[in-house]
């Protein structure tokens, strides 16, 4: 009796014990597969913030130079622009895009100033040379 007993339980608990480590294994893999693919959406993601974020800095530095260019009165939008421009451009470009805005004579072009912004923005990838930035004669408005 006590061979059949074991014949009967012996495949029994082997069966059970493959089957917990199958469905272990399962679970494994599909939690794997499940992080892998949040992590590359969680990538996706950053990356796509962090264009929006460059793309924003860069239309604040436009919107500026642009206000600045054709010589708006409305020192409240400029001044806000110029505050938020400084809030997040390093120190050297803050600097000579203040000597710009203040027509100092050693100022550096608002072209060179475009492109020096460019070159933060895009971790020094971009290398568009200042000549090719077009900037349109500002007519004086008729009276």
């Amino acid at each position: 009796m006590n061979i059949y007993l074991v014949a009967i339980i012996s495949p029994l608990i082997t069966i059970g014990v493959i089957s917990f480590f199958v469905f272990i294994f399962r679970t494994w893999i599909i939690k794997k597969i499940q992080y892998a693919v949040k992590h590359s959406y969680d990538k996706k993601l950053a990356e796509i913030e962090t264009q929006k974020e460059i793309r924003h800095k860069a239309e604040l530095i436009a919107e500026l130079l642009a206000e600045w260019i054709n010589k708006n009165e409305d020192k409240q939008k400029l001044n806000e622009l110029t505050f938020k421009a400084f809030l997040w451009l390093p120190p050297e470009i803050a600097s000579e895009l203040s000597s710009t805005l203040t027509n100092k004579p050693d100022a550096l072009d608002v072209r060179k100033i475009i492109t020096k912004v460019r070159e933060h923005l895009l971790n020094e990838s971009d290398k568009l040379p200042d000549w090719k930035v077009i900037i349109f004669p500002v007519l004086e408005k008729k009276a």
